[in-house]
């Protein structure tokens, strides 16, 4: 089977939702940190960055469906984009507290 070019926006789906996970946890939490706007970023930036994150994923998702375009491929494709994610958020949490 050839390889489908959309199943690099699956990817990109499964990053948005793992890296908003954090963000968005940290923030309802109350806890300072980092985001793309600072290094100590406030619980409303990292809130309202990991609700953007899952709001564009879904975008993208709603926009992949109503042109047709998944395969059996496309859960395994955004999956990997967000265990990669978690990954490296879970083996290098400590980098991104302080």
């Amino acid at each position: 089977m050839a390889f489908q070019l959309f199943l690099i926006w699956y990817f990109i789906i499964g990053l948005l939702l793992g890296n908003g996970v954090p963000h968005f946890v940290f923030g309802a939490a109350g806890k300072i940190f980092r985001s793309p706007f600072g290094q100590k970023s406030k619980p409303r930036v990292n809130m309202l960055w990991g609700l953007s994150n899952f709001l564009l994923a879904t975008v993208i998702s709603a926009g992949l469906i109503i042109l047709n375009l998944y395969s059996g491929y496309s859960l395994i494709a955004l999956l990997l984009g967000f265990w990669l994610t978690m990954l490296m958020f879970g083996t290098r949490i400590k980098n991104f507290l302080n």
